[in-house]
């Protein structure tokens, strides 16, 4: 009888911890921006083609609605690139965009009907600022972005989140992130950068994903990554990083790079 009642004592904790575990504060919206370093200039840096190593259990980010980015009038016409676009590094970018953010305090609402892991970009994107800078700039080409709602966790139980742009200019980055708390926050990053090339083999990789419905219950998907497509795998940024939130961080690699920012939602 004592069992049975420690049993079921301990069913009513753990079910107590977690309705409790999330709260507000475990609460974070995730954006980001994939670009791609411009011009395409020659390198004598050798980049070995990476393999394809994703996590076994992916959520996959729902109602995506990625926008046509226009593809600039220079690399259209050729015109060259000074004449039209200003010379603004990213480090510039960001270090601006962060001493700004230090000046205003944004309300970060999630709405009533929002679930976790849906695409929240819209036309409201939290970093639309920082997509017009870089379209201004010769120097990058806005590849993809997107924005969702997650509970935190610790980094046993933390998801990892598929990610995936449209194919723009021949070029498509997929790949993972993980956020995480440990003492603080914490983000991997597991990003893979394909080109089209009419030399390349046309070749499946199905990924098994899980999708939360409205249900609050997570229903198993599949994605076939290459449908349709001739994609050579050139390059890969993996890297784990600790953050702050309210901040844009930038990682990069010599031929594409990532912004993001993770924001707690605001208490009410």
């Amino acid at each position: 009888m004592n069992r049975i009642i420690l049993k079921i004592f301990f069913a009513l904790c753990y079910l107590i911890y977690s309705s409790l575990s999330i709260s507000n504060e475990n609460i974070y919206r995730i954006d980001y921006i994939i670009f791609k370093y411009l011009p395409d200039i020659a390198s004598n840096e050798k980049f070995v083609a990476p393999e394809i190593k994703l996590s076994e259990e992916l959520i996959n980010i729902t109602a995506l609605q990625y926008p046509e980015f226009k593809k600039p009038d220079s690399l259209v016409n050729n015109f060259p690139y000074q004449e039209l676009f200003q010379d603004i590094s990213v480090s510039r970018i960001v270090d601006s965009s962060n001493v700004e953010n230090e000046n205003k305090e944004e309300k970060v609402m999630m709405s009533k009907n929002q679930l976790f892991f849906q695409n929240d970009s819209g036309v409201d994107f939290s970093m639309e600022e920082i997509i017009q800078k870089l379209k201004r700039s010769k120097n990058y080409r806005v590849i993809g972005k997107n924005s969702w709602f997650q509970e935190v966790k610790n980094e046993v139980f933390a998801p990892s989140v598929f990610v995936q742009t449209k194919i723009d200019n021949g070029n498509m980055v997929f790949g993972e992130i993980k956020v995480y708390k440990k003492r603080f926050l914490h983000m991997d990053l597991n990003l893979y950068f394909g080109e089209e090339s009419s030399d390349s083999v046309n070749f499946e990789k199905e990924i098994e994903l899980k999708e939360l419905g409205k249900n609050g219950e997570f229903k198993p998907t599949k994605l076939n990554l290459f449908e349709n497509l001739n994609l050579n795998l050139l390059y890969q940024i993996n890297h784990s990083r600790k953050v702050r939130s309210r901040e844009i961080h930038y990682v990069d690699h010599p031929k594409f790079g990532v912004l993001f920012e993770i924001n707690p939602i605001t208490s009410n």
